[in-house]
């Protein structure tokens, strides 16, 4: 390692140590740790939407359903 090396590992160690002092002293604040008061965009839009289908939609199971082909076939070995 010559005298670059050590000369970018250390201006890399000035930087972070500088990065460091400012995040922790509170002069870059943090955005995720405060909570808006009032709702954002997003959050009023959901708040009013309301799903027109509620309700009115026909019964989708197919299951439930009586099987058109019951008796058609007869099992031989019942």
């Amino acid at each position: 390692m010559g005298k670059t090396g050590i000369v970018v590992g250390i201006l890399l160690i000035i930087v972070i140590g500088v990065v460091y002092f400012f995040v922790s002293s509170g002069k870059i604040p943090n955005p995720l740790s405060k909570k808006s008061e009032d709702p954002s965009l997003g959050e009023q839009i959901y708040t009013q939407t309301k799903n027109p289908l509620e309700g009115k939609l026909p019964e989708s199971n197919p299951f439930s359903k009586v099987n058109p082909f019951k008796g058609v076939y007869k099992n031989p070995f019942q």
